[in-house]
């Protein structure tokens, strides 16, 4: 199987941590991947999501300023994306680029976790 590819993008992206931490859970399970942090300016971000498929990328994540963005540009969305109206996640299928936001179920979980009472 081919190298993996995914990133996280934003601007600025600098400061993510994402990169190391999926970098670690890449070389512990032993998967041919890598993950990088692609800054990149908001009048470049149309054309960054137009390319990503010939760059070999098989998806990625998405934050601010783009995911309002992201939101317009994707050819299909999930459910909360279309309930949130910005998209944090973005992956192929179907020969389609599709967007999603885990943003909502990730703030929920945290407030099971660690809410009183």
């Amino acid at each position: 199987m081919a190298e993996q590819k995914a990133f996280v993008t934003g601007h600025p992206i600098a400061h993510s941590r994402s990169p190391k931490i999926h970098g670690h859970w890449l070389a512990r399970y032993g998967i041919d991947g890598s993950y990088r942090a692609i800054d990149v300016a908001p009048d470049d971000f149309a054309a960054f999501l137009n390319g990503l498929r010939d760059n070999g990328f098989q998806g990625g994540n998405v934050t601010i300023p783009h995911k309002e963005a992201a939101f317009a540009l994707v050819e299909r969305r999930d459910e909360a994306a279309e309930a949130i109206g910005a998209v944090n996640t973005l992956w192929f299928e179907d020969g389609k680029l599709w967007g999603g936001n885990t943003d909502a179920h990730g703030f929920a979980a945290n407030l099971d976790d660690y809410a009183p009472g």
